[in-house]
């Protein structure tokens, strides 16, 4: 497969063997793979080396730091972010592709710069413009992502498109958030494209389960810092209106008997987030703490999901909750 000149794809990762290779894989249009590891003691960097990826370490603090570092490192001034359990198919790869080859011009004199000197050809970083014209492209590209869970891929649910900023110019792009919702933010104006990133979320409602514990911990946490409270009823309502949106609303009977797998789970996490803060005023427990989720996760990729907080932040990379 042909590369594209000036595409930088970044990935961050800790213990990903199991989910690394298919995500490189599907990277080899790109003009170069960063994967930035926090300490994997499986075979996750020597796969990414053997893909011809450009490994870093570093220390994981949180989320945003790590991937603007990977961000930092980019050559190229294009970006592409993935997750680890996360693919480009056939057809994003071949819009993308589409996309970035207007903005190249006749020139294309710029070289990806390496720490020797000048490298592979790349693309000139253009300035981002709300009325894009001749090949001024904007500053970032919102992609739909696609979730494939229980054996199917989830179209409704609220679960797609569940779109998310991940292609972006170097430069007009970085990461922002708090302790577990990070979101690209660009500077300027921003597009959509049509195919979706593919996702492999969650292995089991085992690990789903785990990931609605961690998560509703989190929140729980934020939300007591913040000096709020909410009774049994409220904690009870809101799981009923989550369950109402995501199962009618969002139309997730038509997932199947998925749908309606995801909707009760749903539910559930809107249910048990809001009872923690209950039971916290209730009892004064003071178990939880607000820290950043294990960096692995993104399906909680290859691990298993832990609160990274008096154990350690560990850095896997975060399991998105999908909910």
């Amino acid at each position: 497969m042909k590369s594209i000149p000036g595409l930088s794809a970044c990935i961050i990762t800790l213990n990903e063997e199991a989910n690394l290779k298919d995500c490189l894989r599907s990277l080899d249009f790109a003009s170069e793979i960063i994967v930035v590891d926090s300490g994997s003691s499986d075979d996750t960097c020597r796969i990414a080396e053997r893909a011809g990826a450009r490994v870093l370490h570093r220390q994981f603090d949180n989320y945003i730091s790590q991937k603007n570092f990977a961000i930092e490192k980019a050559r190229g001034p294009w970006i592409l972010f993935l997750d680890a359990d996360e693919r480009v198919g056939d057809g994003l790869r071949t819009e993308i592709q589409d996309l970035l080859s207007k903005s190249t011009g006749e020139a294309n004199s710029m070289g990806i710069q390496d720490e020797d000197g000048p490298g592979r050809t790349a693309l000139p970083s253009k300035s981002p413009g709300s009325e894009a014209k001749g090949p001024t492209l904007p500053a970032g590209y919102r992609i739909p992502r696609i979730t494939h869970y229980l054996g199917r891929w989830i179209r409704h649910s609220g679960w797609y498109p569940d779109y998310t900023i991940r292609l972006f110019q170097k430069g007009q792009g970085h990461f922002v958030g708090r302790t577990f919702h990070e979101t690209v933010r660009v500077d300027g104006a921003y597009a959509t494209l049509r195919n979706p990133i593919l996702h492999f979320s969650y292995r089991d409602i085992r690990e789903h389960l785990d990931i609605i514990n961690r998560y509703s911990d989190l929140f729980a946490a934020e939300r007591i810092a913040a000096g709020k409270k909410n009774g049994i009823f409220f904690s009870i309502g809101k799981a009923l209106v989550k369950f109402l949106t995501m199962y009618f609303w969002k139309l997730g009977f038509l997932d199947g008997r998925v749908g309606l797998v995801i909707a009760i789970l749903g539910a559930y996490y809107n249910f048990l987030k809001y009872i923690k803060v209950w039971e916290t005023g209730r009892t004064g427990k003071k178990g939880f703490a607000i820290v950043e989720p294990d960096a692995s996760d993104g399906r909680e990729k290859s691990g298993k999901p832990r609160l990274p907080g008096a154990r350690g932040s560990t850095g896997k990379r975060k399991k998105e909750m999908q909910i």
